[in-house]
């Protein structure tokens, strides 16, 4: 039953592109998983640090404390905080799954999360080539064809969603000779995503975790040598443009909307302008104010993940929350700097995690499901320093050797209690 539960939690994983209508498909399925995990009497086991178990507590019963204060919005308060639970539980469940099943669990949840990315990039492809009709829908804004947001509510969430997919292809691409090709060209519908998004901030996101992932795998002694050459030849590549065609392409990007999204925005002063006003506010009112309250308050609603947090739930929430994000953080730097088997997938999850953080200085991002799933899979015990088991999507299953009785008469008798002290041994 408990791996029904866990066929239940991979599918949810894997439609968690498919959010543009709440409660989502995947809400439901997960919802359903942790009733069939429940009924399957699980074992209990230690898998949470003291400190994100005390950051799982803080958060969850100080976002509730701050429900009392609402003053605007009741429903849309409750319907947040719910939100929030049930993002505590996929935290959970992820890391419980990932302690108990080690490296399977990393392969089967970062395998459903490139299927999910893979789905919602052909949605993305769908939109740019206008293959079907009013694809407009996939785009950010009515009629404004410019940012992508596929099969999710916004851009900003699309774009870092695919971030942990592109660094696990990444890693097949160097690791595996067999699904090099498929590797590439899924990374290429990865890659053309990211960019259709337009998102400034997934784009940092998602360099500055490859440039963390490219180290670790340049310190693998199995991956240096391709890792070394992809970055030797996009070097030169990258100076050959520069020194050929720099001229052109940057008359071509001359006032287009790529150029504008890669300057300083107009309203990005106004941001910064409300993150510190709402530091001042959070000292006034340390317990929160209630989910969703700061638009209906204050105007505005301040574009940083914790200082919102806090704003909104209070600071022993947020306090919660750093404990969460810097636990997971903690624990994979550590299992990296011991460099012990399996240290390679911390370094990957620490470099999502790593970029993520930049990335939720400038974003709120306290409701996007990825983010719980990856600080989950920083409390696995991981063993193996291989992306794939032996080059293969999935482990062979192993068939255990038989063993066949002797029959007919034995003459030498010495031979047979040699035979039978051998197998007496097993």
């Amino acid at each position: 039953m408990q791996q029904l539960a866990w066929r239940l939690y991979l599918l949810s994983i894997t439609t968690s592109f498919l959010v543009v209508i709440e409660p989502a498909l995947c809400d439901l399925i997960f919802m359903i998983g942790l009733v069939v995990f429940g009924f399957s009497r699980p074992k209990t086991t230690s898998f949470l640090s003291g400190a994100a178990t005390t950051g799982v507590l803080l958060y969850l019963i100080f976002s509730v404390i701050s429900l009392f204060f609402v003053q605007y919005n009741p429903i849309g308060a409750y319907r947040a905080v719910l939100i929030e639970f049930y993002m505590i539980g996929l935290f959970v469940m992820t890391a419980y799954y990932a302690r108990t099943r080690g490296d399977e669990a990393f392969r089967a949840i970062l395998l459903a999360l490139v299927i999910g990315g893979v789905l919602a990039s052909i949605v993305t492809v769908v939109a740019l080539l206008d293959l079907i009709p009013n694809s407009d829908i996939f785009y950010r804004g009515e009629g404004v064809r410019n940012r992508v947001k596929a099969t999710f509510k916004d851009p900003n969430v699309f774009g870092p969603f695919l971030v942990p997919s592109i660094l696990f292809v990444t890693w097949i691409l160097v690791e595996s000779k067999r699904y090099r090709f498929l590797a590439l060209g899924v990374l290429g519908m990865l890659l053309i995503s990211l960019v259709s998004t337009f998102s400034r901030g997934a784009w940092v996101h998602a360099l500055f975790s490859l440039m963390v992932m490219a180290g670790a795998l340049l310190a693998l002694r199995s991956t240096s040598r391709a890792v070394f050459s992809i970055i030797l030849y996009l070097a030169i590549a990258i100076c050959l443009v520069v020194l050929l065609f720099l001229d052109r392409i940057v008359a071509g990007l001359a006032d287009t909307f790529f150029a504008d999204r890669l300057s300083l925005q107009s309203y990005d002063t106004t941001r910064f302008a409300f993150v510190a006003d709402a530091t001042v506010q959070i000292l006034r009112h340390p317990l929160g104010i209630g989910p969703v309250q700061a638009r209906f308050v204050y105007g505005y609603l301040p574009h940083n993940t914790f200082i919102a947090f806090a704003m909104h739930n209070g600071i022993f929430a947020c306090i919660g929350l750093i404990l969460i994000y810097g636990s997971s953080l903690f624990r994979c730097a550590t299992k990296v700097m011991d460099q012990r088997p399996g240290w390679t997938k911390y370094a990957l999850i620490l470099s999502v995690l790593m970029g993520l953080l930049v990335l939720m200085m400038v974003v709120g991002a306290i409701h996007w499901r990825h983010m719980y799933v990856v600080c989950g899979l920083a409390f696995g015990v991981y063993a193996s320093d291989r992306a794939l088991p032996e080059g293969r999507l999935w482990p062979r299953k192993q068939v255990l050797p038989t063993r066949s009785r002797p029959t007919g008469l034995i003459v030498n008798r010495p031979n047979q209690a040699n035979h039978i002290g051998h197998w007496s041994e097993h």
